[in-house]
């Protein structure tokens, strides 16, 4: 697990993630099986989701799938 430095508000994440060619999108339907209320990670370029499937990923999930990314670059 990294430890995280980077602020958890939302539009601090989206920032982060936009840098790095994603997207963040909340859960906009009421919270069921397929639908967990929360977030999801989307690639801009290929539409695809990398984290939070059923929209089950918290911010501070996206934040530390961000970390680990950059940090695998910078290696």
């Amino acid at each position: 697990m990294v430890p995280t430095m980077y602020s958890t508000s939302e539009d601090a994440v989206r920032r982060r993630a936009a840098s790095r060619g994603y997207r963040v999108v909340r859960s906009r339907d009421h919270p069921h099986s397929d639908n967990q209320g929360l977030y999801m990670l989307v690639e801009n370029d290929r539409n695809i989701c990398v984290l939070g499937q059923r929209f089950d990923a918290t911010l501070e999930d996206i934040n530390e799938y961000l970390a680990n990314e950059e940090s695998a670059e910078a290696s």
